[in-house]
């Protein structure tokens, strides 16, 4: 009898529509990517509620399952649309359950989604809260779960303590690095200056310090991987905040918003789209407000 091979890219993700949904105070200060609105706060729910229902219905139709929730009524919870921070599910079924910098993010986590989920072993790493050390889920890490590699940028969201344990109870290695903004200030999620595809590595080098992009470059070398290197502009645009998913039939896809597709050059469209297609969609409202794009809007799901 063969052995079931594990998928590596998800067909099926999580997502929360949003109720509360502004730019959080609580995350404002390490979050370089939030802007403020001249909106008033009816319409730019209103407008983002829109965008969400509009993605959810592209993701459908190209025959990737979304399961979908509200936010909990009454949370005020205005970042639980971006569940990838609170908990992850790698290939092999494990969830783990992350601590989060924001006091009011750590209310976003819903036990009636992780009934959804067929957990072959729940690792809960919130406990590290109390020792003021924090993990974003995959906001902080980005996986290339071939090799069994979790990349991570260094930031008040991301701290090495807990990287290690994830390290030690994944089996995953982790490859940390400090990435920069134009500033000089920490970015605060690997997942807007990173994204991994099955053999092609979506990645802002000029973010990085000479020292740790030689090291970065090296590992994406050894193990395989071509580089797409985007820009300050472009990752600004949220270039870098791409997902790579299969449907059902094992058709491949790098989803992302309609502002990070178009910020793309034709040589690099070209590039990632011999391992998948485009599947883009407005989300101006929620990259502008929220500072998140697409990547944050999903939370993987390998075993449902």
């Amino acid at each position: 009898m063969s052995k079931k091979t594990i998928p590596l890219f998800a067909h099926t993700v999580v997502m929360i529509r949003p109720l509360t949904f502004c730019s959080n105070p609580e995350t404002l200060a390490s979050n370089s990517f939030q802007k403020s609105s001249g909106d008033s706060p009816s319409v730019i729910l209103h407008k983002a509620q829109a965008e969400f229902d509009l993605f959810v219905e592209k993701l459908t139709a190209s025959g990737i399952e979304v399961l979908k929730f509200e936010e909990k009524a009454g949370a005020q919870t205005p970042d639980a649309l971006f569940p990838n921070n609170w908990f992850c599910q790698l290939p092999d079924g494990k969830v783990f359950l992350f601590p989060m910098q924001a006091p009011n993010r750590r209310k976003e986590v819903r036990r009636d989604v992780l009934r959804k989920i067929r957990a072959t072993e729940t690792i809960d790493l919130t406990p590290y809260i109390e020792r003021n050390q924090f993990l974003e889920g995959t906001g902080s890490l980005v996986c290339d779960h071939r090799n069994k590699i979790a990349y991570a940028c260094l930031s008040p969201r991301t701290s090495p303590e807990v990287l290690r344990e994830f390290s030690e109870l994944s089996g995953y290695r982790i490859v940390s690095f400090h990435s920069l903004d134009r500033g000089g200030k920490d970015i605060y999620h690997t997942n807007v200056m990173m994204a991994a595809g099955e053999r092609t590595m979506i990645v802002n080098l000029s973010s990085l310090p000479e020292s740790d992009r030689k090291m970065v470059s090296g590992v994406l070398q050894e193990t395989g991987k071509t580089i797409v290197d985007i820009s300050f502009d472009q990752m600004e645009n949220l270039a870098g905040n791409m997902l790579f998913l299969q449907n059902k039939t094992g058709k491949k896809f790098w989803v992302c918003s309609t502002r990070a597709f178009h910020i793309l050059t034709p040589s690099q469209k070209e590039i990632l789209e011999r391992e998948g297609s485009f599947l883009h969609s407005e989300l101006t409202t929620i990259e502008d407000v929220g500072g998140g794009g697409a990547r944050c809007l999903m939370a993987e799901v390998f075993h449902s």
